[in-house]
């Protein structure tokens, strides 16, 4: 197994490397050094210079370029399925006060979690842990706070596209200042500079979520909006609209599964294809959503051919690895599989269906090894072997099947660093067993130096918005937006104290974790065809 330090790997097996190209090398091998892809060969060509001695460690699988995912809530991963009460128009709605069991099922308890620090280890450790176990090796990260002033982000195990991790490459931001948001100007000169901003637009199907859109227009033909922009969901968005966002340069990410869960319906995405915006693909979070990006391609895979639209295996594949990663400014690096990218790699099993069906059609149980900057993180006992051995491993089970974790890290956060899945798990199933000896609302208390919390709603209130509640024709289109004329975000509304349910905490895979189909059968906005084809999908 590898190791941090100077290193040599050779994978061989089917290399989907998702360049420019799409090429798939039938029989491929990647030569990686330390953090990087030194070359990508067929068997038959020359062993690449220094490593004629370097083992080479046939996967017998299909190798992907590590998967990039731009949208995903991940410390709510910890939740399980919302059963979602009613079809909303719009995100406010279900968010609001109006929504009492939202706040018992979801906020609540993540206000109770997010203020304890040994169970904010537990959520790091469990939610990366599932991002490698689905072949996620760069995410939107964990926000952490060590007080209201004082916003970070995780830097773990995972890449966190709001943290850079890479000199060169551009760190994100995923909320916007309301008060910063309130001049559509002011606004497009923070998209104008070299920062990418992953923002909710239109996320439901009325007139208010295509408010967030319209009131993007600052004046006739001028619009708020440059290849800086990456919008979230753009649900309520039309044809002429998908126009507008994409001779502006802006691109999408696309979240079926919570859109169907929560609004009854998705983006057009066949519209915003033929009006050539790019795409790509998000889970957005648990309690609306696929627990990972493996789940979420097979929604765009059904939700596609449901509405006619050709998109291929091949386009899915390219939406959760080159086509983000060109989003977020970080395709030269990521995202493909290539010389000089750094080795962050996925080995699927199979190699003798189509090779991006395998990945399309993959659970936890079919991902045979994830390597992030060269370091074999999780993989199946022969692969993790093969690869040397290491102390400080874990060994979980997927699927009736041993996994092999390798997540020692010099750089790791002392609170984490120490805490095993299995300890993670433990702690995760007492707080939320806990959960009802809790008040909500939590009120905040100082924290000890070296010591954070969640920054989730209603636990840190940092003034922060996930998506512009910008002024139309003089009127405000979000609940925040406070005076217009004052500039000042309205006062927070402390809420009524509400009573908290004990939960179970799901599988850590999603693939041992039958009863989410139950619940998927019972989601009364699924549309039929949408739910039949998902649970065919159920694990036997």
């Amino acid at each position: 197994m590898t190791v941090e330090g100077d290193r040599a790997v050779v994978l061989a097996g089917r290399v989907a490397t998702m360049d420019s190209q799409q090429t798939v090398l039938d029989d491929g091998v990647v030569y990686v050094r330390d953090t990087s892809i030194v070359d990508v060969r067929r068997s038959s060509d020359p062993v690449p210079e220094g490593f004629d001695a370097v083992p080479v460690v046939a996967t017998g699988g299909t190798i992907f370029p590590g998967l990039v995912e731009l949208h995903n809530h991940l410390p709510y991963d910890v939740l399980g399925l919302w059963n979602v009460p009613r079809r909303y128009g719009n995100r406010d709605e279900w968010s609001g006060p109006s929504t009492p069991e939202y706040r018992r099922l979801i906020t609540g308890p993540m206000q109770v979690l997010g203020a304890d620090p040994d169970v904010v280890a537990a959520v790091v450790r469990f939610v990366e842990t599932r991002c490698l176990l689905g072949g996620t090796t760069t995410s939107q990260g964990v926000t952490l706070a060590s007080d209201p002033e004082i916003v970070t982000h995780f830097r773990g195990l995972v890449r966190n596209v709001e943290a850079r991790d890479v000199p060169g490459l551009p760190a994100a931001a995923t909320h916007i200042s309301d008060v910063a948001a309130m001049d559509a100007n002011r606004f497009l000169a923070t998209i104008s500079g070299k920062q990418k901003v992953i923002l909710h637009l239109a996320e439901g199907t009325d007139r208010a979520a295509h408010d967030h859109f319209a009131a993007l227009e600052i004046e006739p033909g001028k619009w708020a909006i440059t290849p800086n922009l990456i919008a979230i969901h753009c649900a309520a968005l039309t044809e002429d609209d998908f126009g507008v966002l994409s001779d502006h340069g802006g691109t999408m990410v696309w979240s079926p599964f919570s859109n169907l869960l929560l609004y009854g319906q998705t983006a057009d995405i066949g519209a915003a294809l033929r009006r050539n915006v790019t795409i790509a693909i998000g889970s957005d979070w648990a309690p609306s959503g696929s627990k990972n990006l493996l789940g979420e391609l097979k929604v765009a895979r059904i939700v596609a051919a449901d509405a006619g639209v050709a998109l291929s295996d091949a386009d899915l594949v390219a939406m959760a690895t080159s086509i983000p990663a060109r989003m977020v400014g970080w395709d030269s690096r990521l995202g493909s599989i290539e010389k000089g990218k750094l080795a962050d790699l996925v080995v699927v099993a199979g190699t003798s269906t189509d090779a991006y069906s395998v990945l399309v059609d993959a659970t936890e149980a079919a991902i045979q090894l994830v390597m992030i900057d060269g370091v074999a993180r999780s993989g199946t006992p022969a692969l993790m072997d093969a690869l040397g051995p290491v102390s400080g491993v874990e060994t979980i089970t997927v699927a009736g099947e041993p996994r092999v974790l390798n997540l020692v890290q010099a750089s790791a956060d002392p609170s984490v660093a120490t805490v095993t899945v299995a300890e993670a798990q433990r702690r995760l199933v007492e707080a939320l067993a806990d959960l009802p000896n809790h008040s909500v609302p939590v009120v905040p208390t100082a924290l000890p130096a070296g010591q954070v919390r969640l920054a989730v709603a209603g636990l840190v209130d940092n003034n922060m918005s996930p998506r512009p509640h910008l002024p139309l024709n003089g009127r405000p289109t979000g609940p925040n937006m406070g005076s217009l004329g004052s500039g000042a975000p309205t006062p927070t509304v402390v809420p009524s104290p509400v009573s908290l349910p004990a939960l179970m905490l799901d599988p850590i895979a999603a693939v041992d974790n039958p009863a989410f189909y139950d619940l998927i059968a019972q989601q009364v906005n699924l549309p039929g065809p949408i739910r039949d084809g998902l649970l065919a999908q159920r694990p036997r």
